[in-house]
């Protein structure tokens, strides 16, 4: 198998074991690039198949979001939102790839954008539409056509089998100097918990340099907060260029920061000791909930925090 950024074939192997159920999954870091995934990598079909059907019981237990779910998506949706505000981004028609619940979608068309989104998922596609009266397509990326003026991909792109290629497919459907809205998970965190890193939805794993990368063909940066995740605004360039590596520096700072992953920085460097705390503190939230339908308790969150 050869490296979906550089193509290299020149890898050492960070874990065998499946964080959610301990079943033998190989993950592999670039010695080249710096690129961190699965080994193999599944087909499309297969993850189209998966993602359609599986994903969502095996990661959520549910086949349509619970309220516990409104909430959660609700208050992000707002956050990430704010985030496009801030850097000067609060209209245009949008397309959120991998919609979910539809949360973003409905909110974003509440504060000024002409909002529309795809979701694999039939279950979670069918609440979005019915819920909250948004247009959110059941299929992939693949199946988008026409132009946006902004997308936005939230968790999105490590399940996905070629990052590249994903990208030149969203600066297809972008208008000339689009932008383009992208979170993933960071792997250079310390807040991570080391027994709860890879695992088989999540195909890539990228760090800055490596996300930066994949892009650089298509793609110029114009923000990045780089925490827990990676969150990262670009604009489209107006043709595509020449794939950017990492340099050897980069590489060689991811290869440090996996071999010092673990508990004493886990829980020390990364706060772990906060999350006890902070997971039964929602729990008790999301366990006071009272009975109500989805799309009135994502206006109540509206209302409280953005209006």
């Amino acid at each position: 198998m050869s490296c979906v950024l550089c193509k290299q074939n020149n890898f050492l192997t960070v874990s065998k074991k499946d964080a959610k159920n301990n079943a033998f999954l190989k993950v592999s870091f670039c010695k080249s690039c710096g690129m961190v995934q699965q080994e193999p990598i599944p087909t499309d079909e297969e993850v189209g198949e998966y993602y359609a059907t599986e994903y969502r019981q095996d990661y959520k237990k549910t086949y349509a979001p619970k309220l516990k779910h409104v909430l959660r998506a609700g208050n992000l949706a707002l956050d990430r939102i704010t985030f496009l505000q801030k850097n000067g981004i609060a209209e245009g028609k949008l397309l959120d790839v991998g919609a979910g619940g539809g949360e973003f979608t409905y909110l974003c068309g509440l504060t000024g954008f002409e909002s529309e989104g795809v979701e694999p998922n039939v279950g979670y596609s069918d609440y979005a539409q019915n819920e909250y009266g948004v247009n959110i397509k059941t299929g992939q990326l693949s199946d988008v056509e026409g132009q946006f003026q902004v997308i936005t991909m939230f968790h999105v792109l490590e399940h996905i089998p070629n990052p590249v290629t994903t990208f030149e497919k969203l600066w297809g459907l972008l208008i000339d100097k689009g932008y383009l809205f992208i979170e993933v998970p960071n792997i250079e965190t310390n807040d991570a918990s080391p027994h709860n890193i890879y695992f088989k939805a999540h195909i890539h794993y990228f760090s800055e340099a490596t996300l930066i990368s994949a892009a650089s063909p298509y793609f110029e940066l114009i923000m990045i907060e780089n925490q827990s995740n990676l969150r990262i605004i670009f604009r489209k360039k107006s043709a595509s260029e020449k794939l950017v590596l990492p340099s050897k520096a980069q590489v060689d700072n991811t290869n440090k920061r996996l071999q010092q992953k673990g508990w004493l920085e886990y829980i020390f460097r990364g706060r772990g000791y906060q999350k006890l705390y902070c997971r039964i503190k929602t729990i008790i939230i999301e366990a006071m909930l009272p009975k109500q339908s989805g799309l009135d308790l994502l206006q109540k969150i509206f209302d409280t925090k953005l209006k």
